[in-house]
């Protein structure tokens, strides 16, 4: 059952990549043991036309993880602000779901 959060997580990352190696949220820490999917968002979201104007993008990169039980998690990166970036918990897919690719947010 899939599950929606929209939470703000901790992340600890690898230094030469945005990719996350773990996460914690609610106190307890999920390894990353697999990205299943990543992609990037800059479009304006639910913004009508005569309000999207460059600075009013969205800048995020999203991930679908698997952590070390088997859940699978979508997260995202928040880098709109640079110097203070924030990582979301999104929701928790159906880790029965053999298609996950096909559940991530568009």
């Amino acid at each position: 059952m899939e599950e929606f959060f929209g939470e703000q997580i901790e992340v600890e990352k690898s230094e030469t990549s945005p990719q996350p190696l773990r996460f914690q949220w609610h106190g307890e820490i999920h390894h990353v043991v697999e990205v299943l999917d990543e992609r990037v968002d800059t479009g304006y979201g639910a913004l009508p036309p005569r309000s999207r104007k460059w600075y009013t993008r969205r800048h995020r990169r999203y991930y679908v993880v698997r952590d070390g039980k088997g859940d699978v998690f979508e997260i995202y990166l928040d880098y709109s602000n640079r110097q203070k970036l924030s990582w979301w918990l999104v929701r928790r897919l159906d880790r029965n779901d053999t298609e996950v690719e096909r559940n991530v947010a568009t």
